[in-house]
């Protein structure tokens, strides 16, 4: 089968990937609350950054927040502007449009690389559609943004090098988008693309290449962007701050994480599964890449092989592991992906190919078909009440599965992808409406504080006691919730003559509530996440 002429076919498919990531990324998105652990909390510095007016340096609970640079607290109070508050979806519309943005960057990219319109949009919409990828572009994170800045960075850095127009502006907006990478989230956002064009000019061995860059201008638009943020911040913020988010947030947690930290391996568990549905391809990729034919086409995939490898290698070095790190490898997984994928269609009747290609599309149909069978069962042992929700999807499952598997007879792989596609768009858009409304009657805050809301007067002390969470700040409406540790401390904070106001766990409460001399009422309660949460006051009201 002929690859989709590039020409004419670019015009119709850029809407396309517009509408269809459009819709994916930002259908019901605004209609769950806001969760921990992040979300939140990101709102929550956003909304105080909004308060203050102090762009430069975040603040949590009226406290400098060290942990992420601004570029995303921004761009969420510029999306808020049309609110007039920070909102839930507000918050998410920055993660929306830049996942948005990566598929439409690697669509330009794969067609750039490949002169093949067809590998360019499989990989946009593998990148929207695999599990993870797809999930965070819900969410208030800064993954999303930089997984998008680091493939624009790439992308530009790709048109300089093949193409002989506008080379410096391409180059330009290599350094340009690094920069906006690291006001996102620190240097990773300048080591990655760096890294990975490094790896890939030495690789080519074209000192040519390097040249062309133009380092020193460059790198002039690069500093000029970031360290006049970093300048401005270490008035505002002193010292301390600027030490925080320069090295213990950064060098601190690539030698040593005081947070999150897995073994080496631990991507070589978490990436597949986080790249489903089309991580059943990977074992394929490796084994056609071994093969005599494939090892003769490494050079045509050498860029997002470099870019996967370079990502991948750097976090798993690093202490401090988290599935969402590794997010902008994900383009390159995707491009990867597309490619070997675009061979199987090309040479599908292929003797080498009947084994490494069908097996893993098989593998989905059936996957799709025992997805369809067991998932009623599970959720009626686990969940009888939410038994009748499930029938949709059952429905979509094994319809989808039946239409696979007779695409897969036929040898019809095209329209087996975009059954696939297809089944994950209205899966997942379903959850939106069925699945997601469930879960947050048991991830959101909001309930509660609510009810604390509309018990306490403005000018009300709140407090929480051995624990502080993010939700408790953000949906009561502050910008400071005093943390209490010890009896005496809350002993002290309850007998005031002022009706005052606390969260607590249920674990605390039961050990505190039999001391007498402690005044507790309880006004309200309620299950967040992990913690049975109590909202208190020393007064019965």
């Amino acid at each position: 089968m002929n690859s989709i002429t590039a020409g004419n076919n670019t015009r119709i498919i850029v809407p396309c990937i517009i509408l269809f990531t459009a819709f994916l990324f930002l259908f019901n998105i605004g209609k769950r609350d806001l969760w921990a652990p992040d979300e939140p909390r990101y709102a929550q510095v956003s909304k105080e950054m909004r308060d203050t007016g102090n762009l430069i340096v975040p603040h949590l609970n009226s406290v400098p927040y060290p942990d992420k640079p601004p570029l995303l607290f921004w761009l969420i109070n510029l999306f808020s502007i049309p609110f007039g508050k920070i909102t839930a979806l507000s918050s998410r519309l920055p993660s929306a449009f830049a996942g948005i943005g990566s598929c439409l960057a690697l669509f330009c990219l794969g067609k750039s690389l490949y002169r093949n319109t067809r590998i360019g949009l499989m990989s946009a919409l593998f990148l929207a559609t695999s599990s993870k990828f797809l999930w965070m572009a819900h969410r208030v994170a800064f993954d999303v943004l930089l997984t998008f800045f680091v493939t624009m960075a790439i992308l530009c850095f790709y048109k300089g090098y093949s193409e002989q127009k506008n080379k410096g502006w391409y180059y330009a907006l290599f350094y340009m988008f690094m920069a906006f990478g690291v006001l996102t989230k620190g240097p990773v956002g300048f080591i990655l693309p760096f890294c990975v064009v490094l790896t890939y000019i030495i690789l080519k061995r074209d000192a040519r290449i390097l040249k062309e860059t133009r380092p020193l201008t460059g790198g002039i638009i690069f500093a000029a962007m970031v360290f006049t943020w970093v300048y401005l911040a270490s008035i505002y913020g002193g010292k301390e701050y600027t030490h925080q988010i320069l090295f213990k947030q950064n060098v601190g947690r690539f030698a040593s994480s005081f947070a999150h930290q897995r073994p080496f391996y631990y991507y070589f568990i978490n990436f597949p599964i986080n790249f489903f549905p089309w991580c059943v391809f990977i074992p394929s990729i490796a084994l056609y890449l071994f093969s005599k034919k494939g090892q003769g086409k490494i050079q045509n995939i050498l860029l997002p092989l470099v870019w996967f490898a370079v990502v991948f290698v750097f976090f798993s070095i690093v202490s401090g592991k988290r599935d969402i790190y590794v997010l902008p490898l994900y383009p390159a997984a995707a491009l990867l992906t597309a490619w070997f994928l675009n061979e199987f269609i090309e040479q599908f009747r292929d003797r080498h190919f009947k084994k490494i290609g069908y097996y893993p599309c098989y593998s989905l149909c059936g996957l799709s078909l025992v997805s369809g069978i067991l998932l009623p069962v599970v959720v009626y042992e686990a969940y009888p009440q939410y038994t009748p929700l499930t029938i949709p999807f059952t429905a979509i499952l094994l319809l989808g599965g039946i239409m696979l598997l007779r695409f897969m007879k036929y040898a019809r792989i095209i329209p087996f992808l975009f059954t696939v596609i297809f089944i994950i768009f209205i899966i997942f858009n379903l959850s939106t409406l069925k699945a997601i409304p469930v879960l947050n009657q048991y991830k959101s805050a909001k309930e509660i504080c609510g009810k604390a809301n509309s018990l306490m007067k403005p000018g009300n002390k709140l407090a929480m006691y051995n624990f502080f969470s993010d939700p408790y700040l953000f949906y009561t409406n502050r910008n400071y919730v005093e943390v209490i540790h010890g009896l005496d401390n809350l002993r002290e904070f309850l007998n005031s003559n002022e009706p005052v106001f606390l969260f607590v766990q249920e674990k605390d409460f039961r050990k505190v509530s039999k001391l007498p001399e402690i005044p507790m009422f309880v006004l309200g309660k309620d299950s967040v996440g992990h913690r049975d949460i109590l909202f208190v006051s020393n007064k019965d009201m």
